[in-house]
């Protein structure tokens, strides 16, 4: 992958050569330099979305920041390195356009910003469609074929050799033009904390423990919606 890396002043760049934007440009602008108090902003009139990386758990006292030793290893840029390759293979998630690194002595901050999907996530969706639609003709015929084409895409996603950091119901979308047409659309969101590797068997179990895990947390379980779900993945998986 074609990823550039610059340093400007006290910040490392990277993206993409291939982009299509005038990245530096931009930069140099400050059209990317928002309000870094938040984990998710939306930028230019809502096209693109940029993130923050904050701590949680145990080491949310540091609050946004890390340890620095070199930007590959940085946060944003893995995460960019796994969308960008993702993108590359047509897979549906967002396009990363650019990541940054505010480093100060051994510490750094971190910055990814992508193209925006306009759409509503999983969680979203159950809620919504339970609440619009005739609950029955909804369970019996919209909610399968859901539940089928999210198993497709987290095997498409496994075949490429990624292990999601977080597989849960507010990291998948459904892309909003697809819901008007009825032709389901799925995306995969947040890859941080994701890797790239040969995945084996304990892997990908792990991910599908954490999607199911994520359906119960939130009392969005329904047994045939994770056996439907099941069934598409293993199909694509097998096939």
């Amino acid at each position: 992958m074609n990823i550039i890396t610059k340093k400007i002043d006290n910040k490392i760049i990277f993206y993409d050569k291939d982009v299509g934007i005038n990245i530096e440009e931009l930069f140099s602008n400050n059209t990317f330099l928002t309000d870094e108090s938040q984990n998710v902003e939306w930028i230019n009139d809502r096209k693109w979305v940029k993130k923050h990386y904050f701590r949680k758990g145990m080491m949310a006292f540091l609050n946004d920041w890390y340890l620095y030793n070199d930007v590959k290893s940085t946060r944003s840029y893995r995460e960019f390195e796994i969308l960008n390759y993702l993108h590359k293979y047509s897979f549906n998630t967002c396009k990363p356009l650019i990541g940054w690194v505010t480093y100060s002595g051994i510490s750094y901050k971190a910055n990814l910003v992508t193209e925006a999907i306009p759409g509503i996530t999983l969680d979203e969706l159950l809620i919504q469609q339970s609440l619009d639609y005739d609950k029955e003709i909804f369970l019996k015929y919209e909610r399968p074929e859901l539940f089928k084409q999210i198993g497709i895409k987290v095997a498409e996603m496994h075949i490429l050799g990624i292990y999601h950091g977080d597989l849960n119901i507010n990291n998948i979308m459904i892309s909003e033009d697809s819901l008007n047409n009825g032709n389901l659309k799925i995306w995969i969101l947040d890859f941080d904390k994701s890797f790239r590797k040969d995945l084996v068997e304990r892997d990908r179990k792990s991910n599908l423990d954490r999607f199911q895990r994520s359906l119960i947390k939130n009392k969005k379980y329904l047994p045939f919606d994770y056996e439907t779900f099941l069934s598409s993945y293993f199909s694509t998986i097998n096939a």
